[in-house]
Order: C-alpha cells, then structure tokens, then sequence
C-alpha cells in the first residue's frame, strides 16, 4: 500500500455543504469512501478495515485508557474490568465500591491505583487493586500524585480536619504503609516538580515565613533550602518548569530559581504571570496562556520572551514542534508552529490533534463529521504538514483515545469500539 497523503480540511464531508442539484447523502459518502480506498491504496484492490472490536458498557459507565489497557469501571455492578489494547482483551476483573466519579486509573506492575472524587463531600480517594485479588489491597483518602513502580512508591496528598493545611507522604506501593510525611500549613504553598517518567522529583514548599525548600520525593528529606523575598507576599505563586521553581510575587514580577544549583536565582523578570495560566514547561521553552486567549513563551535559561501572541489559546509539543489552534471557532483548524519563534509553518486543515503519533515529529488526528456520529483518524507528518489518513470509525459518540497501536472511543449506545490502527 502507498503512503498517499489526503488533507481532508478540503473534502466536503457536511451535506449541507453539497451544492444542487442536491446529491443523496449515503450516496455521497459511499463514493466517498470508494474515493479514499482507491487512493490510499494506489489504485489496487483492498479488503474491507476490520471492524471494532465492541467492549460492553453502559450509560453511566466510564472508560478509561491507561498505557496499553482500556478500563470500563461499572458503578453498577461495582466492578473494574482492564482490557489489553489493541486487541480488547480481556485480561482482568476486580469488585470495588466506587462512590462518585473516577478522576484516572494509573498502572503499576500487577496494580492498579484508582483516583476517585466522592461525589457527595468532594474528597479524593486511592484505591490499589490487585490482579486476582478480589477486595482492594489498599486505599486511602487521598489524591494520588504521582507513581514510581520502580521505588514501590505511591506520592499522596491528603486533607487534614484543619482547614487549608494538607500531608503529603511517600505511601509504600504494595502495603499502602507511609514511609515519611511532609505537612502543608495553611498559608504554605505547594507545588510537585514536573513530572518526567510519572513521579515527580522534588516538592517545593514556599513557606509562610519566607523560605523556599525542595524536598525528595523518594525519601522525604529536605536537599535545599533559601529565604526567598518573595516569601513575605501573602499573593506569592509558586509554579514548577523543569529544574525551575518559579516564584511571582504579583507586581513585583517573577523570580526563577534554579534546582540544579540548591534553589540560587538565576533570573528576575518583570512580568506578572499571575494573569497565565501555568506557566509550565512546553519543549525546551516555559509556556503561559491567559484565561481566555493568548500565549506567552519564555526563555528558562534567561527569563525573557521568546515570542507571544492573541490568536492561540493552547499550544501542544510534539517532537520538535507546537501544535496549536483556535478550538473555539465553528470550524477548528489545526496549526504547526516553529516553538523558537512561533512562527506558522503550516495550517493542517479542519483536525484535531489526539497526541503524539506513532513514530517522531508525527501526531495522530481525528475529525468529526458533524450529524454523522462518524470519525475520521489519521497520522499528521509534522515537517511535511500532511495528514495521512487511517480510517473512518462509525457510530461515535466521542471520547476517543490512541493507545498502544488501537483508537478507543465510545458509541452512541454507550459501548466502546476498539479499532486497530495500521
């Protein structure tokens, strides 16, 4: 089969879109697809796609993807069962009383940790499953942070009866024991280091008496410690990018102090980010958006802007460049830019970005066919700004995820179709 590319931005897929005299929709459609098989497969003929493989599930079910499992968690029959993608198998089934709604499923090994927020009194909750064992191995009332299989290591924040004040501990994988415990005051601010294989490195604390500390996440102790000026601003906010703690203190402008040299300042700008949201870290650059439209990138290594602009309002690395576009509008473009200047280096046409692709400086895709419950997917070249396309998915409510070689969605019956992507 040849790798013919197809920009589906210039395709009419709406039937309001057809010009008279008007043209039977499915007829439409039909050729359509006669179309792209013709072209995607270079004139020979193809057999059919392999249809979904259909995963039971009901209305108030919620599905949730996680590396290469697909997990249907049933507050009905109080179950959670885990499918292996791409072939839906089914290959687990655990018995849990979830009260309210499941935030994420994360895995670990043999475990699963489900982060659930109970709908009544809007606490979160851990609970650990175990791969044939029946009731949960552990649980606790606390929001899960992050996972470390590798140190058997859980990171959890939990509420304390006093109110604004928290404990984060280092919670043991297997048993659910606490190996050691930080405490959040009240007008202490707390932020995780971003996250690079899952589990943050460092918890930063900005104390109320005017001290900025980084503290090991895998064994609790303090690695450093400064007075910070900005410690005595009751309005400071306290931001992580990388090896930067960012520390704004409102008018005053921003500080960024640099982890790698024991928490030392290694830059102070003017700019008041308190109006972004963010900052974090995008690539090798820092960026911030305002609430309603606008980006702002910056420079780690000298606090300064790289370049700025109104017309996006979220920006997505992948490889090494930004996705971007305005989701806002009736017809959603999807834009690549240049992350050093912002520069627009090529408008990919009327799709969605649905995250990293199969191999690098590519992203898959996917585009709706409003009225239909259709989907068209696809692969996006990133340097070539061309959008390959996989398939078409039927019946579609949305709610779609690529994962370990399969698109997960769910149907409009509320089941979920697992399709592979070739």
């Amino acid at each position: 089969m040849s790798d013919a590319l197809i920009d589906l931005g210039e395709v009419r897929l709406r039937d309001e879109q057809v010009p008279a005299p008007p043209v039977p929709y499915r007829l439409l459609l039909t050729a359509l697809s006669v179309l792209l098989v013709v072209a995607l497969g270079g004139g020979s003929a193809q057999a059919e796609p392999a249809p979904p493989v259909i995963v039971p599930a009901g209305l108030g079910d919620a599905i949730r993807v996680a590396g290469d499992r697909l997990f249907v968690i049933s507050q009905q029959y109080r179950s959670i069962r885990a499918y292996a993608l791409p072939d839906a198998t089914l290959v687990a089934e655990h018995s849990v009383n979830v009260h309210g709604d499941v935030l994420n499923v994360d895995v670990a090994g043999d475990l699963l940790l489900v982060t659930v927020q109970d709908e009544e009194t809007v606490t979160f909750g851990t609970i650990t499953l175990l791969r044939g064992r029946e009731e949960p191995l552990w649980q606790r009332p606390a929001l899960l942070q992050g996972v470390s299989e590798a140190d058997g290591l859980a990171l959890v924040r939990e509420e304390t009866e006093l109110f604004g004040e928290a404990a984060w501990h280092g919670v043991d994988l297997h048993t659910g024991a606490v190996r050691w415990t930080l405490h959040q005051g009240e007008r202490d601010d707390v932020a995780a280091s971003s996250y690079g294989d899952g589990y943050p490195k460092w918890l930063y604390v900005l104390t109320a008496d005017g001290r900025l500390e980084a503290w090991d996440t895998r064994t609790g102790e303090l690695a450093a410690s400064v007075h910070v000026p900005e410690g005595r601003n009751r309005t400071a906010t306290l931001w992580t990018a990388g090896d930067l703690v960012l520390v704004g203190a409102g008018g005053s402008g921003t500080t960024g102090y640099d982890m790698g040299n024991r928490l030392q300042p290694r830059w102070h700008s003017g700019m008041n980010l308190s109006w972004y949201r963010g900052p974090s870290t995008c690539g090798q650059f820092i960026c911030a958006y305002l609430p309603q439209r606008g980006i702002l990138v910056i420079d780690p290594v000298t606090g300064r802007e790289r370049w700025s602009s109104d017309r996006w309002d979220y920006a997505e690395r992948v490889g090494s460049y930004l996705m971007t576009g305005m989701p806002e509008t009736a017809y959603p473009r999807l834009y690549v830019l240049d992350p050093e200047t912002g520069d627009v280096l090529g408008d990919a046409g009327l799709w969605r970005s649905a995250g990293p692709g199969p191999s690098p400086e590519t992203a898959y895709v996917q585009r709706a066919v409003s009225g239909a419950d259709r989907m068209w997917y696809g692969v996006l070249d990133l340097t070539r700004i061309r959008v390959r396309v996989l398939g078409v998915a039927e019946r579609v409510a949305g709610d779609c995820h690529f994962a370990a070689g399969a698109l997960v969605c769910r149907r409009i019956d509320a089941s979920v179709g697992v399709w592979r992507v070739r």
